[in-house]
């Protein structure tokens, strides 16, 4: 097996892209795990408190305004060398991919999407962080250098992984690479079926609630119009504003660990999720529950939703496109069964498999 050392972004909170780096150090049992920064109970959760090691002090303060730091990290990571490796593994939405190690080992680069504020969302993090004058003018001159660098670095990487086309296109576009699609690993154990499941009657939505970036505001007004029963699972800075605008058919279950959010997938008469993510993996995690989805006909859900099999696309992430969904949904459509085993080819175990047949083939 190849000597693998793992770079990671920032363990801040336990969401897709730390599912992917714990599949890695699984894959990888022997490897060392560096981030940015790392909180203790996200690496406890990962299975890797033991073995990883942080770039920045584990103090609160730093996970509470850690974003403000983007300007310092592409100069604190490039610094940074790693201990020497046949392979140097990075999971990397931001900076990992700068990472070194002391023997400069060629990288294999699982992206989870380039810099999105300097490539893709730069004009939502404008409005949102700087929205006019001088503040406006020099988070755009920031985003421009962001670019020049995330470009640069990204030459340096021996060959990319990916989780969807919608990612792959974007590396191709922003940084002239291909990259190879392996998905991103669902726990079918997990995320499963239970012995006494059935359609309790409301819709689900699940997710980090940040705005506008996941749509749960635009969700949450088809729903006052619809008078149907929704749970929203998660939590974020948008909770509060959330919480308080939403009608009395809308609930809010906080954050769950698996368990929890199990229970309410198994219940659901499906998953509503209107955002673009670069993958989903929650749409899988619902449909390996058996349940199927309704999500907005972008991103990642193109590769993974299957109209009239495991859900539907709706055109627009507005309140009317998502409506106009909930109203025509059909539950008797889909089998469970047929739902499930779409998800599971996404599974942990044929993850691992890909991603080590990737490092082998890199360390040759």
């Amino acid at each position: 097996m190849p000597r693998v050392v793992i770079g990671h972004d920032f363990l801040e909170t336990y969401g897709g892209a730390e599912r992917v780096t714990q599949e890695m150090a699984r894959a990888f049992p022997d490897a060392p795990v560096h981030a940015i920064l790392a909180r203790p109970s996200v690496a406890r959760r990962m299975g890797i408190e033991d073995r990883v090691e942080s770039l920045l002090p584990a103090r609160e303060r730093l996970f509470c305004h850690y974003r403000l730091g983007a300007p310092l990290y592409p100069a604190l990571v490039g610094a940074a060398r790693l201990p020497a490796a046949d392979v140097l593994l990075t999971s990397s939405y931001a900076f990992a991919h700068r990472f070194h190690t002391a023997n400069d080992a060629p990288q294999l680069c699982y992206c989870h999407s380039p810099l999105r504020f300097a490539w893709t969302m730069t004009a939502e993090y404008q409005r949102r962080e700087a929205a006019g004058g001088p503040a406006a003018a020099a988070f755009l001159a920031l985003a421009a250098a962001m670019r020049r660098g995330d470009r640069r670095a990204s030459r340096r990487v021996a060959r990319y992984l990916t989780q969807s086309p919608h990612v792959a296109e974007r590396i191709a576009r922003f940084y002239g690479r291909t990259a190879t699609v392996i998905g991103a690993p669902v726990d079918g154990d997990v995320f499963a079926p239970g012995a006494a499941d059935g359609d309790r009657g409301y819709f689900l939505f699940s997710g980090r609630l940040v705005e506008p970036y996941k749509r749960a505001a635009a969700t949450i007004e088809a729903f006052r119009r619809l008078g149907e029963p929704l749970v929203i699972a998660g939590d974020g800075p948008a909770l509060p504003e959330l919480r308080a605008a939403a009608p009395p058919n809308v609930s809010f279950a906080g954050h769950l660990e698996d368990a929890g959010l199990v229970e309410l997938m198994r219940g659901c008469r499906a998953l509503v999720f209107p955002s673009e993510d670069d993958f989903g993996l929650i749409p899988l995690e619902a449909m390996a529950c058996g349940r199927p989805v309704l999500a907005y006909r972008g991103g990642g859900a193109l590769h993974t939703v299957i109209p009239g099999v495991t859900g539907e696309l709706f055109p627009s992430q507005d309140p009317d496109s998502i409506a106009a969904a909930v109203a025509a949904f059909d539950p008797d459509r889909y089998r469970a069964g047929e739902v499930r085993e779409h998800a599971l080819q996404w599974d942990r175990p044929v993850f691992r498999r890909r991603l080590i047949a990737a490092v082998e083939e890199l360390a040759r």
